[in-house]
């Protein structure tokens, strides 16, 4: 590991040295532009430049992410976009930088070299980064899935040098369905490795999460880095005004800051995803958290006070839930049996009152000032919760604490009589891999 970044470092310098050796010293400016008004001017050119990021296809363009950047802090913006697809989970992340001369928009090379797949950057809304001579090294982790029984969870590093956006996979953790005690059901079995060099290092689960630390020891400091993502509805991006809006609010959240706590606290480890994992053989301790959120969510049981339903009897009902890293939730629910008929929410921002506790049903007009509530005796000792736009609709979720699970409360209010009680509904959901 220590000679694949020694490999690496040397490239980004000689990298370096080639572009001091081609150019003159930058002469002083005559008059210093202040670095907001100057930002601001960028977000503009990014906005009028829309026709080279900005998706339009109706059947992905609701999907795509965008993030205004300066990843190598050279005080010109970038503008990432990016999206997740498929049960696969393969990403797709285009970047663009402003000129040299502030005065257009321009394509950057991604290479993503040895990676598995693209990393999953529009996943989350602060990431690791280990700033150094070399660059700012942004670490993220990818997620991809091969069907039930093969599985994929990378530590990718991200660096932007001299135009060229370079990925690399630093360590990854492979998942198979195996049948290794022979009652012909399979385990999920958890392997570890480091990437890069001729032979792949084996790594024990400690290992895999000191990784990153390890491959860039002590001469890099460590920050986090927070980048906020804008989704554009179809009105949106018909708009003047709520594109070059959204893309200052970006910007304006974008930042590196000293955290040590939620430094650590940004590594997921791969067994929080599953009910049970083997390790070495061995069945690992599985602990859930927030980390074991965002998913894809499918349901498996339904009840209300009336009746309780399982996957047996739900008889064309089709419901699922997915929420991403960004803190965002869509919901879909599609039950022949409902008069509401097909019911599709995207777009909701996922919030946590204080406590880390969530929030209790309230009538749209009320909703503002909840009170707390206690999470459900079976779901870990936290609480989410996110609501429709309209304010009809409103999920309390938590991970059940023994199992995994996703435990949601439905409220929804009647569009004719929001101000009657709502109707409750329980759902449970499995994120498909346990």
């Amino acid at each position: 590991m220590k000679k694949y970044l020694s490999i690496l470092l040397c490239l980004a310098l000689c990298i370096s040295m080639a572009a001091c050796s081609s150019s003159q010293p930058a002469e002083e400016p005559e008059e210093e532009v202040s670095r907001s008004a100057e930002a601001e001017d960028q977000v503009k050119l990014i906005a009028e430049n829309r026709e080279l990021w900005l998706v339009t296809d109706e059947s992905e363009a609701d999907q795509y992410l965008y993030a205004v950047t300066d990843l190598d802090e050279n005080g010109r913006l970038e503008l990432i976009a990016t999206v997740t697809e498929g049960s696969g989970q393969f990403s797709t992340t285009h970047f663009y930088e402003v000129s040299e001369d502030y005065a257009s928009l321009v394509p950057l090379e991604y290479a993503y070299g040895e990676t598995h797949s693209e990393p999953d950057i529009g996943w989350y809304n602060a990431l690791r980064c280990y700033k150094g001579e070399y660059g700012n090294f942004v670490i993220v982790m990818d997620e991809m899935r091969n069907g039930y029984a093969e599985n994929y969870y990378t530590q990718d590093l991200i660096v932007l040098k001299d135009g060229v956006v370079d990925a690399h996979s630093i360590s990854y953790c492979m998942v198979l369905a195996e049948d290794s005690n022979g009652d012909g059901e399979p385990e999920m079995h958890a392997y570890y490795y480091a990437s890069g060099g001729d032979q792949e290092e084996e790594l024990t689960s400690e290992q895999f999460a000191s990784s990153v630390d390890d491959f860039f020891g002590y001469d890099y400091d460590r920050y986090v880095m927070d980048v906020e993502w804008q989704r554009f509805s179809a009105e949106e991006r018909d708009s003047e005004v709520d594109i070059p809006a959204a893309l200052l609010d970006s910007w304006k959240a974008f930042g590196f800051r000293k955290d040590m706590d939620e430094f650590n606290g940004l590594f997921v480890a791969p067994s929080s995803y599953y009910e049970e994992l083997y390790e070495n053989g061995e069945k690992a301790d599985i602990t859930y958290g927030m980390e074991s959120l965002a998913d894809y969510w499918q349901l498996v049981e339904a009840a209300t006070e009336l009746e309780a339903r399982t996957t047996e009897d739900f008889n064309g009902l089709d419901c699922h839930l997915i929420i991403g890293q960004d803190g965002m939730a869509d919901f879909y629910w599609n039950d022949p049996a409902d008069a509401r008929g097909e019911i599709s929410i995207e777009g909701m921002p996922i919030s946590m009152a204080e406590d880390g506790m969530g929030q209790t049903a309230e009538e749209p007009a009320e909703a503002a000032d909840p009170e707390v509530t206690e999470a459900p005796a079976d779901a870990a000792g936290w609480m989410v919760v996110f609501n429709s736009e309209d304010g009809l609709n409103r999920f309390e979720a938590a991970i059940g604490a023994d199992d995994g699970r996703l435990y949601v409360t439905w409220y929804w209010w009647s569009e004719e009589d929001p101000g009657a009680d709502p109707q409750i509904m329980k759902l449970t959901f499995t994120n498909g891999v346990a």
